[in-house]
């Protein structure tokens, strides 16, 4: 019987091998990416970002669709390419995400304008508001091309603060935001902030291979005004756990850092 762990390793090194001399992905990262495919796979977070190395968004959809027709994915995943950022994105999921975001009005930013003394917090504020409204839409008119990869134009992203985006998209419950017309400084150089990380761990065959497939950050100083909020985040997501059997062992960590300067 062969290990799905080695079908997913060798699919990535076929698919994502990328530069001069095409560099393989080592069997660690091969592994890491299939815990985060799985996820987005079986519900657990909306999106994944891809950046274990410089492949395509025609590499990554060629990956995901081989892995489909292996039968190791059980959904069609969607490919969004984003200011050259590529996306795997569980598109049912992420549309009742962002639905459930304007409908209840629930997304927490934290404004890290570079100016302010320190963070604070605030609500999904108008432009924000349309961002999740233009980036559901386009979603809703891509849903028929799942075999190709998605392309948001600048016309769209262009005025939109991509940090918050992102933030939004992977599921986060909150999400950071500063003017961009400004400039991308912000002010959490020196800044306590709470890195909050969720694990879980795949049965390969040969063991267990365990991954981060959650890590967000909360300023310190808004910690206790945005715990309920993450508390209802942490128990949603248990939810969905308990719901598959591929993953085990979901586990929390949480600690607190003070960095020189935070790249957003």
């Amino acid at each position: 019987m062969v290990n799905p762990a080695d079908i997913f390793i060798s699919t990535a090194q076929k698919f994502l091998s990328c530069g001069n001399k095409k560099k393989r992905l080592p069997p660690s990262s091969c592994l890491d990416l299939a815990v985060q495919i799985l996820a987005v796979n079986l519900g657990l977070k909306p999106a994944i970002l891809y950046d274990s190395n410089a492949a395509s968004a025609e590499q990554i959809l060629q990956y995901v669709n081989s892995l489909e027709e292996i039968g190791l994915l059980s959904r069609a995943l969607q490919i969004v390419s984003i200011d050259g950022n590529t996306l795997v994105v569980n598109s049912e999921l992420m549309k009742s995400h962002l639905a459930e975001l304007l409908q209840k009005r629930s997304l927490i930013t934290f404004d890290v304008c570079p100016w302010r003394e320190q963070p604070t917090m605030s609500g999904m504020e108008s432009k924000t508001e349309d961002m999740v409204k233009d980036i559901l839409a386009f979603l809703m008119n891509k849903e028929e091309t799942q075999s190709s990869v998605s392309v948001l134009g600048e016309e769209l992203y262009g005025q939109w603060n991509l940090c918050t985006l992102f933030g939004i998209l992977l599921g986060y419950p909150a999400s950071y935001w500063f003017d961009q017309s400004q400039g991308f400084e912000n002010c959490l150089s020196m800044t306590p902030l709470v890195v909050n990380k969720v694990w879980v761990c795949w049965q390969t065959g040969d063991g267990k291979h365990c991954s981060c497939i959650y890590s967000f950050s909360v300023p310190e100083i808004l910690w206790s005004e945005t715990y309920t909020h993450i508390e209802q985040w942490t128990k949603l997501l248990r939810q969905r756990f308990s719901k598959q059997a591929v993953l085990t062992e979901l586990h929390f960590s949480k600690e607190t850092v003070i960095l020189p300067s935070v790249t957003l």
